[in-house]
């Protein structure tokens, strides 16, 4: 298990337009499954392999790439407990970026 505060936690992350996630990482803090449980598509869910920086103690910045094509970034703010996400998606025969902040909570 590697010493990331997230590594083999889930947490339910609540964004500013309603979205509501539920984000299961793996002991070794390298992959994660994300579960959309409320907002626009909800339902949906995926495996991902996450890149990730230790910024500051307890605060990471977590990446990753979903086979949409959508780029997601995380910043996880634990004594905060805040989170700030840019995700970039396809849209419009462009691309497009979207910025969010919220708040994130572990469940067990």
């Amino acid at each position: 298990m590697t010493d990331f505060a997230f590594a083999g936690k889930a947490f339910d992350i609540r964004l500013d337009n309603g979205v509501v996630f539920h984000n299961t990482f793996a002991a070794e803090g390298n992959r994660m499954v994300y579960e959309q449980i409320d907002g626009a598509v909800e339902g949906s869910s995926e495996e991902v392999m996450l890149y990730v920086a230790e910024l500051s103690p307890r605060m990471y910045l977590v990446g990753w790439n979903e086979r949409s094509g959508a780029a997601v970034t995380q910043v996880l703010d634990f004594k905060t407990k805040r989170v700030t996400m840019f995700r970039s998606l396809d849209a419009g025969g462009g691309r497009v970026g979207e910025v969010h902040s919220g708040t994130f909570e572990e469940v067990r």
